[in-house]
């Protein structure tokens, strides 16, 4: 019997918190659940990313997301997990699970039905980051200011939240930049081996209302006592072990933003290209913000640093 998750994901590190409540195949992969995120939340999804749940993680840096579904993660209701987006930033979401209910009657999924308030800006700095852009916006003066106005940011609602806005998103993926089919409508791997309790016995369909091929049953099933479920059996790691993972994983980021950056200042240097165009080229690799911070970089210092004092500063086209 098909079945439908219905999660609270909120972000416990802002206050007040920003939440939704969204409802989502029960098939559905952990990838596709990671887009529904992005949407409902309000996302550019321009960052890394990775879910961790019971002991385990999937995404960047953890197991390939697009072969474990939301049933095998959160398999009952009261499961949680965790979801970190943009590694830098490091924004964090909790999803839980309140319900596990059928699909209703002529109603499209996955769709939001509640939800509080904006999510942050893309790449304000995080939590404090975002502390101080609110009062960057409510001050309506400063550096910080200036620069929000110059990005088009400094109109941001904090209390905005649309629920059909949102809707209109899932419904059509393509306004959202998704490629039909999207990530949340794709097909799922077979892994009918790897039951767990509360998983839809249904496996392998697509995860929209129009109807699948049953899939052939494998030849010669893996003996069940045989599967290793390795979200249960397996250890937790340490945390020395944890936070080395993480440590290396930021480094990595910085090494591939600091190359990008020096070949967006020999571009410009040689082009004449303005900032905005450089984002628009470099658009999902690195947001406007980061864009511009690295066109004000020199040998890895901030040109502002290298300056005098009051010395004016040239602004980005």
């Amino acid at each position: 019997m098909e079945t439908v998750h219905q999660l609270r994901v909120s972000m416990p590190d802002i206050e007040p918190v920003v939440w939704r409540r969204i409802h989502i195949y029960s098939h559905t992969t952990m990838y596709g659940l990671h887009a529904v995120i992005q949407v409902a939340m309000g996302w550019d999804d321009a960052h890394l990313w990775e879910f961790g749940a019971r002991w385990e993680s999937y995404g960047h840096n953890g197991r390939e997301a697009s072969a474990y579904t939301v049933a095998q993660v959160l398999p009952e209701v009261g499961s949680g997990a965790g979801y970190v987006y943009d590694f830098g930033d490091h924004w964090v979401h909790h999803l839980e699970v309140e319900k596990i209910h059928r699909p209703a009657p002529n109603t499209r999924y996955p769709r939001c039905s509640a939800g509080r308030r904006a999510c942050p800006p893309e790449d304000c700095g995080g939590p404090l980051g975002y502390e101080r852009t609110l009062r960057a916006i409510r001050a309506r003066k400063g550096a910080r200011y200036r620069e929000l106005r110059e990005w088009g940011l400094h109109k941001y609602n904090p209390a905005h939240f649309d629920r059909d806005e949102v809707n209109r998103a899932l419904a059509d993926p393509q306004s959202v930049g998704y490629s039909e089919p999207a990530p949340w409508q794709r097909k799922v791997l077979d892994l009918s081996a790897y039951r767990y309790p509360g998983e839809p016995t249904t496996g392998g369909k697509g995860v929209d209302h129009h109807p699948a091929e049953p899939e052939e049953e494998p030849a010669t099933p893996e003996p069940a006592a045989e599967v290793v479920n390795t979200l249960t059996t397996e250890p937790p790691p340490s945390v020395t072990d944890a936070v080395d993972a993480v440590l290396d994983a930021l480094d990595k980021v910085d090494e591939a933003r600091a190359r990008l950056g020096a070949a967006l200042r020999a571009e410009q240097a040689k082009t004449g290209a303005s900032a905005n165009a450089l984002a628009e080229r470099v658009s999902g690799a690195m947001s406007r913000p980061l864009v511009l911070r690295a066109l004000r970089q020199k040998d890895g210092v901030l040109a502002n640093e290298q300056q005098p004092p009051g010395t004016p500063q040239p602004r980005a086209e």
